[in-house]
């Protein structure tokens, strides 16, 4: 028992401030009121400031100022609904060493007996004033009256007002009565809301931008005669923004302007960005080798915001062209219909393929998914080690599902992301097979403390196919490599032909947990385990993997360098993974 007792009286005393010359305990409160007290005692702020000057106490202050302690706790309980408070001290010591002690016995709480609220003018049957006219929160009849609370309540009456275009809304009684001797409270409140206002004329004020006005109204989350809300200025703002065409966007409210009928006058005022953006990228990546990269984006190809993005990358295993051209459509900044066009080749293991595609979908941004329907045609060459080249071409239309939670673009502390695609083809139409083929990528990250984040990520496809000779290698499964199952190369773990080579499979099911500890600013450890694999049959041949690596935080991402170690006999001990994680 004598552990117990000796921690229980050390945080006891590291909870009291001491200094050099008095020792100061306010006993008989919780720890929100303690700390109020502590930040209200004259005699604490004496002893700091003489401790810090390397000055000599005085002892007519020490007792001055000891018993004006008394009043100085009474007074910081009172926001916490304590009036009736009755406090002993006693001071112990002299000089130099003295110890201050106060018992506190906070009384009877003050408990709220009646709360009057009361709302005038246009927004006098606002539902959402009303709501709060009929629900006080945080206030409630009977509880302790908390001043923090009230003021709480306060706020919410005059931002709620605020927010249904109640711009002069003003609370005109505001009083908190305290019966002490009774020890109940009174709360009377009267907003008067005025007049309501709303959106006036809108303009739309472009620099050097040669975008046709009617095309930008359509991410006007507003109109003219709407009621006035500042969430949807805020909106207009966030769309004009994410539309990329501009450098900043203002949106002004000309409330000084509004007319008779408190119609307020809006200006978006915006400044372009550069019509073109270029750029350049060299690195090194386990799965890919050294790579480069190359982008461009033409952001306004005419006055109704068509782009043009071209994308380049090199690698020994996986080199890529890809020119999209994409048209605003709808209200939204991310709803457009684009057009692709991709020439790839890869090669890893022992398929080598090259592929081209020219695609057309549909991207709209649902309230809580991003949607995708598109539209395929690829043909396909591509051998297997040492085969006979083959050929394929597919017409596959599908959909797909996106969504991301986080609570950082780039470093999220909590985080989720989910994806899911459904796809197929039909020999009835243009394909050299049957199928349709399903994929879930699943992606979490959570901050549990002391600097350190767990993160998970599971992988699950599946086909139907009527000839799988004829499948090319981009619509088969294949595991293994960075974001696979690490400690083997890419793309290395499926099913297997008579002769030892990888052809890829039906199915797919991966999965892997980390933990990441940043032991130093953005310097970190990780410890992984990954495991799964592809194959024939929807229960596959599971690989697992495991080992270490090191984490450093750029402004961009988190370099990852991992060596890992694979449990599958035949394989090297220890393989070594590199790459760049961004978000999820």
């Amino acid at each position: 028992m004598r552990f117990p007792v000796f921690s229980l009286l050390l945080i006891v005393a590291l909870a009291q401030p001491a200094w050099a010359g008095i020792d100061v305990r306010v006993r008989g409160l919780g720890s929100d009121e303690r700390d109020n007290a502590y930040a209200r005692l004259s005699i604490l702020e004496y002893a700091k400031r003489t401790d810090a000057d390397k000055g000599s106490y005085e002892v007519s202050d020490v007792e001055r100022l000891f018993k004006q302690g008394e009043a100085e706790i009474k007074g910081a309980l009172q926001p916490f609904g304590w009036y009736n408070i009755t406090v002993t001290s006693e001071l112990k010591g002299s000089a130099p060493n003295w110890i201050a002690d106060y018992f506190v016995d906070a009384g009877p709480l003050t408990a709220i007996t009646r709360i009057d609220l009361q709302i005038l003018g246009d927004g006098a049957d606002e539902p959402a004033l009303q709501k709060l006219k009929e629900r006080p929160r945080p206030l409630k009849l009977g509880e302790r009256i908390k001043h923090e609370e009230y003021e709480t309540l306060k706020s919410a009456l005059s931002q709620t007002a605020y927010s249904a275009g109640l711009l002069d809304a003003q609370l005109t009684r505001h009083e908190l009565r305290i019966d002490v001797p009774s020890n109940t409270a009174e709360v009377l409140l009267t907003l008067d809301t005025g007049r309501r206002y709303r959106f006036g004329d809108i303009a739309i004020d472009q620099q050097d931008s040669r975008l046709r006005e009617s095309f930008l109204r359509r991410y006007l989350t507003f109109e003219p005669g709407e009621t006035y809300d500042p969430a949807k200025v805020l909106s207009t703002q966030f769309a004009f923004s994410d539309l990329d065409y501009f450098d900043s966007v203002d949106v002004e409210s000309r409330k000084d302007q509004a007319d008779a009928d408190l119609r307020i006058p809006m200006i978006v005022h915006t400044t372009e960005k550069a019509p073109r953006s270029y750029k350049f990228g060299v690195g090194y990546g386990t799965d890919t080798g050294p790579r480069a990269s190359f982008g461009s984006e033409f952001r306004r190809l005419n006055d109704l915001g068509h782009k043009l993005r071209l994308d380049l990358r090199v690698s020994p295993v996986i080199s890529t062209a890809i020119a999209e051209y994409r048209i605003p459509y709808g209200r939204n900044p991310s709803d457009s219909f684009s057009f692709t066009t991709q020439a790839l080749t890869q090669n890893f293991s022992d398929v080598k393929e090259t592929l081209y595609r020219f695609g057309a979908s549909y991207n709209r941004r649902g309230r809580l998914w991003q949607q995708r329907a598109y539209i395929d045609f690829t043909f396909d060459n591509y051998t297997i080690r040492q085969s006979a080249p083959q050929q394929s071409k597919l017409l596959v239309p599908g959909l797909s599902l996106t969504r991301s939670i986080g609570d950082d673009p780039i470093f999220p502390k909590r985080g989720l992301y989910a994806f899911f695609d459904v796809h197929g083809g039909s020999t009835a139409l243009l394909s050299d097979t049957n199928f349709v083929q399903g994929l879930i990528k699943l992606r979490g990250t959570l901050y549990v403390g002391n600097r350190v984040y767990l993160l998970a990520r599971v992988d699950q496809g599946a086909t139907a196919v009527g000839s799988f000779n004829n499948l090319p290698p981009s619509q088969r499964f294949f595991a293994g490599g960075d974001d696979s199952v690490r400690g083997y190369s890419y793309q290395s773990l499926g099913p297997r032909d008579v002769n030892g080579r990888v052809t890829g499979g039906k199915y797919l099911t991966t999965a892997s947990g980390e933990a990441n500890w940043y032991f130093y600013k953005t310097y970190g450890l990780a410890a992984f385990v990954d495991t799964g694999g592809a194959g024939d049959n929807p229960v596959v041949d599971f690989s697992l993997g495991a080992g270490l690596g090191f984490r450093y935080r750029a402004p961009f991402g988190a370099f990852a360098f991992d060596l890992a170690h694979p449990f599958d006999a035949g394989q090297s001990p220890v393989r070594f993974h590199l790459g760049v994680r961004v978000g999820l």
